[in-house]
C-alpha cells in the first residue's frame, strides 16, 4: 500500500481503520477525488460524505466495503449516464423528425411523377411541356434545399425550448475562444441553473416544470435580443441540458458579465409565472423562479492554453458557489 499523508493516516488511525487493509487504500482514493477535474463539484462533495459517514460509523465489514464501493460507482457514473440518456433521447427525437421530413418529400416526389405522366400525355406543344416538367423539379429543388436547412435547424436546437442546444453551444464556443485568444479580446460565459427545480417539478409536475424552463428560455432569449439591439453585440444563449442554461458573451469581461447576469436574475426573480393547464385555462399565478449562476471569463494570458472545457469548468464551478452560497445569485470563478 502506498505511504500515506501523515495527517490522513493519522485520522485513520484514532477511528480505528484496520491498517495495511483495503479500507485504507480506498478511503485515500476516495479522499483524492476532490482533485479530479472532470467531476463537478458536488460529484466531489458526495464522494466525500460518503468516506465522512463510514469513518463516523466505523463499520469496517465486508458489507459496508462493497456499499461504499457501489455509492463511489454510482456518483461517477451519474453523470455520464445522464448525458448518455440526453443524447439518446435527442438522437430518437431528430430521427422521428427526419422520418416526418422525408414522408412529406415522398409524397411531392410521388406527385411530381403523376404530373410529369400526365404532361407528356397531354397534347401540349413541347417547349410548354419542358416549361411544366422543368417547374416542376426546380419546386421539388427548393424543396429539397428547405429540408436541409429544417435539418441542420433541428440538429442544432433545443426541441422544448426553441433555444440552441449543448452541440451548437460546443461549435459555438470552439469559435469564439479561438477567436478570443487571436485577437486578445476578452470572453464570458454565464451559466444559469433553475433553484429547486426538482422540487418544482414535484409540486407541479412535470407538463408544468417544461413551461417554467420554456418561459425563463423565452426571458434569456428577450435579453439578448434586447442587448444586440443596444450595442450589437451577438450573445449565444443555449439549453445545456434538463434546468441548465448557458450564455456566451464575446467581447465581454468577467465584471461586466456578472452585472449582466444579474440582470437576468431579477428579471427572472420578479416574474410571476402562470400554470396553464393543456388547454390554455390558467390554473395558478403568481408563482415565483429563481435561478444561480455562475460566471467564468476566458484569460488567454494564463499559463495553460484556454479552451473550452476550462471555460465550462470554471463556470460550473462558480454555479456551484452560488448554489452553496444559499442559491437565487450569481458568482463569478476566481480561481
Amino acid at each position: 500500500m502506498k505511504r500515506c499523508f501523515e495527517d490522513l493516516c493519522g485520522t485513520m488511525d484514532r477511528l480505528g481503520v484496520p491498517r495495511e487493509s483495503k479500507w485504507r487504500g480506498l478511503i485515500m482514493y476516495m479522499r483524492s477525488i476532490r482533485d479530479y477535474e472532470f467531476l463537478t463539484p458536488e460529484q466531489r462533495e458526495q464522494a466525500q460524505e460518503l468516506v465522512m459517514e463510514v469513518l463516523r460509523k466505523r463499520d469496517f465489514s465486508e458489507e459496508a466495503f462493497r456499499k461504499l464501493l457501489r455509492g463511489n460507482e454510482g456518483i461517477i457514473n451519474d453523470q455520464w449516464r445522464a448525458k448518455l440518456t440526453e443524447a439518446l433521447q435527442d438522437t430518437a427525437l431528430l430521427i422521428k423528425q427526419f422520418q416526418d421530413v422525408l414522408v412529406h418529400r415522398k409524397n411531392d416526389v410521388q406527385e411530381l411523377g403523376v404530373m410529369t405522366l400526365e404532361t407528356i400525355q397531354s397534347e401540349q406543344p413541347l417547349d410548354e411541356m419542358v416549361r411544366g416538367i422543368q417547374g416542376g423539379f426546380q419546386r421539388i429543388e427548393g424543396l429539397l434545399q428547405n429540408d436541409l436547412e429544417t435539418i441542420v435547424t433541428m440538429g442544432l436546437t433545443d426541441d422544448l425550448t426553441k433555444l440552441n442546444n449543448r452541440r451548437a453551444l460546443d461549435a459555438f464556443l470552439s469559435r469564439a475562444v479561438s477567436e478570443a485568444v487571436a485577437s486578445g479580446n476578452p470572453l464570458s460565459m454565464i451559466f444559469m441553473d433553475i433553484d429547486h427545480f426538482k422540487k418544482f417539478n414535484d409540486d407541479y409536475g412535470h407538463l408544468v416544470g417544461d413551461q417554467a424552463l420554456v418561459t425563463v428560455a423565452a426571458m434569456i432569449r428577450s435579453f439578448v435580443e434586447f442587448q444586440a439591439n443596444l450595442n450589437s453585440r451577438e450573445f449565444f444563449p443555449a439549453r445545456f441540458g434538463g434546468e441548465e442554461f448557458a450564455l456566451v458573451l464575446p467581447e465581454t469581461s468577467g465584471e461586466e458579465a456578472v452585472a449582466l447576469a444579474e440582470t437576468i436574475r431579477k428579471k427572472i426573480e420578479n416574474y410571476n409565472f402562470l400554470v396553464r393547464d393543456a388547454d390554455g385555462e390558467v390554473l395558478s399565478a403568481g408563482i415565483k423562479i429563481t435561478v444561480s449562476a455562475g460566471v467564468a471569463e476566458l484569460h488567454a494570458g494564463c499559463g495553460l492554453c484556454p479552451g473550452i472545457s476550462s471555460l465550462i469548468d470554471a463556470a460550473d464551478k462558480a454555479l456551484y458557489q452560488a448554489k452553496k452560497g444559499g442559491r437565487n445569485k450569481v458568482e463569478l470563478y476566481t480561481g
